[in-house]
């Protein structure tokens, strides 16, 4: 039995042999945010099929096929609210009604909800963007344009995905749904206390290290017991909230370093551990504020000195927020290991100390002593930024990416701040978008849609970029993501192994068997995705050769 195959709902069309078929409406004064999100469709329309889209304000109640960009008086008639609320109703939504589509987002203060729900569209039509140079974006190119039917109200898994894309590269940023609400994310003291300005006035509020006032030495901290410390944190805190109020969070987080940095004097060591010393400290802060500022975040980082959660139950200020730094290997998933770091359970030592619990154990005892309600990921994604001869070796988590997002989502975090470049301190700048997007995309797309998996993400990708090879990039890549998860070499948050222990010989012979065949196929391709897929193969012949170099004797 054939069964009916009449289509029930039929496509809306946007354009058809390169000619227009739809008119873009926004609001008779609409927002800047509104605006642009609607140029830019225009442009893209335009780019893609040559036709341009005429963009009309919602007086003109013309017939025909609409897309409604933001909120206008035919969105209202159709029930249609642009979504408000900042920080807590970041929306899209992008909805078809026979001959109209609505496209529209939350745009208060910081959101670009509008200019996102334009994008998922773009995406839809088949754009994509991996890069920040042309070779890496994808604007096909199409006599006809339609959309079927499209019910998505969308609501972003992280409410904060930020990074520095997003600094250096805003254009791209937007393209990969980064933003969200702001957050002040970094170590603190150094930037409310600076030493040059305060020590000479000030002594007693910088650290006691053997017997001497002294906060210049490599690694320090303040005089966390001092009572003027407290109240000048609080007011400092204070008007950063006041000179900031898109911002959601404020950092309170211990200074860079190990453990010698704390203060050794007699009412900083009643405090306990460093661990415990923040918990007193930042409850003494939160509390200060709490009037004030009752909706904003004080976060600290559990990160080295303070990795070892409380002794002794010890509940948080509601407003207090931990942020996980994910001090673990970076070759497997956090809920199965096993886990490269080191922790004793794998003796294996790091600097001067070992961990006694693995990093998700630790962090869920640390949820527990401290009856903590916020929680936050840092993850590090800069593999040269300790190791400089990974600037030019392929990284690729893969599904070990989003799995860990989604263990972070469990544990109850409410964002992940991804550490990782285009930053020349890290040895990846703006020339490795080649090289880092299938890590740097994949994790920024998770982060917007928890739902997707790292293998659909990149396959998606190789389509748009590789065409009829798809297929086999989407192996290339699979494979450097199972080198990946098959890695047992010791290493830790920001620190790689030396590259050899990575990529063995075995693992080597796997990638070339699929670089050279995929090399014997390029004068079967288009010449852009060939140009794609020889700058791909150059860079793994130029890691090779990287890695080899890395061996021991071989030098």
């Amino acid at each position: 039995m054939v069964g009916n195959r009449n289509p029930v709902y039929s496509d809306m069309v946007i354009v058809q042999d390169g000619h227009p078929y739809a008119t873009i409406v926004v609001a008779q004064n609409p927002s800047s945010k509104v605006l642009k999100a609607a140029e830019d469709l225009q442009d893209m329309i335009k780019r893609i099929s040559g036709a341009t889209l005429p963009i009309s304000d919602d007086r003109l109640t013309g017939v025909g096929n609409r897309i409604l960009v933001g909120e206008s008086r035919e969105t209202i008639d159709m029930g249609f609210l642009q979504p408000h609320g900042y920080p807590d109703n970041e929306r899209v939504i992008l909805w078809r009604d026979g001959e109209k589509l609505v496209l529209m987002g939350n745009d208060d203060e910081v959101f670009t909800g509008t200019q996102f729900a334009v994008t998922m569209l773009l995406e839809r039509l088949g754009c994509g963007w991996y890069g920040i140079d042309e070779l890496w974006q994808v604007i096909p190119k199409k006599d006809n344009l339609c959309v079927g039917y499209l019910h998505i109200d969308h609501t972003p898994a992280f409410s904060s995905r930020r990074n520095w894309v997003l600094r250096t590269n805003r254009e791209l940023s937007l393209r990969w749904y980064l933003g969200g609400s702001e957050k002040e994310i970094e170590h603190a003291y150094w930037r409310l206390f600076p030493r040059e300005i305060y020590f000479e006035q000030h002594p007693q509020w910088y650290c006691l290290i053997d017997g001497v006032r002294n906060p210049f030495i490599e690694w320090w901290q303040m005089c966390y017991s001092n009572p003027e410390v407290v109240q000048q944190t609080i007011e400092k805190i204070d008007r950063f909230i006041i000179d900031n109020p898109t911002y959601t969070q404020a950092t309170l987080s211990a200074n860079d370093g190990f453990f010698e940095g704390f203060c050794e004097c007699e009412e900083c060591r009643k405090m306990g551990t460093p661990g415990e010393t923040m918990v007193r400290f930042v409850n003494q802060v939160a509390e200060g504020l709490e009037k004030s500022h009752p909706d904003k975040h004080l976060m600290i980082f559990i990160y080295f000195p303070t990795y070892d959660p409380p002794r002794t139950k010890m509940p948080l200020h509601k407003n207090v927020m931990l942020m996980f730094c994910k001090e673990s290997c970076m070759f497997h998933s956090v809920d199965t290991g096993p886990d490269c770091g080191y922790h004793i359970r794998y003796q294996y030592e790091f600097g001067h100390t070992f961990y006694e619990l693995p990093w998700l154990e630790n962090a869920k005892k640390w949820m527990d002593m401290t009856d903590c309600k916020n929680v936050s990921i840092w993850e590090w994604y800069c593999p040269a930024a300790a190791l400089p001869v990974w600037k030019d070796i392929p990284w690729v988590q893969g599904d070990v990416a989003t799995r860990n997002q989604r263990c972070f989502k469990e544990l109850g975090a409410q964002y992940i701040y991804y550490d990782q470049g285009p930053v020349d301190a890290y040895n990846d700048t703006q020339s490795s978008y080649p090289l880092r997007w299938p890590l740097w995309y994949v994790v920024a797309k998770g982060m917007w849609d928890m739902h997707i998996t790292a293998s659909e993400i990149i396959m998606e990708a190789c389509k748009k970029l590789f065409e009829e090879a798809a297929d086999l990039m989407f192996s290339y890549y699979s494979c450097l993501a199972d080198i990946n998860e098959s890695c047992d070499a010791k290493a830790i948050a920001w620190h790689m192994p030396e590259p050899y222990e990575f990529y063995t010989p075995e693992a080597i012979s796997r990638v070339d068997r699929i670089v050279n065949l995929g090399e014997s196929i390029l004068p079967q391709v288009s010449k852009t995705v060939r140009l794609r897929m020889e700058n791909q193969f150059s860079l793994w012949r130029k890691a090779n050769e990287v890695i080899q170099e890395t061996k021991p004797g071989d030098k």
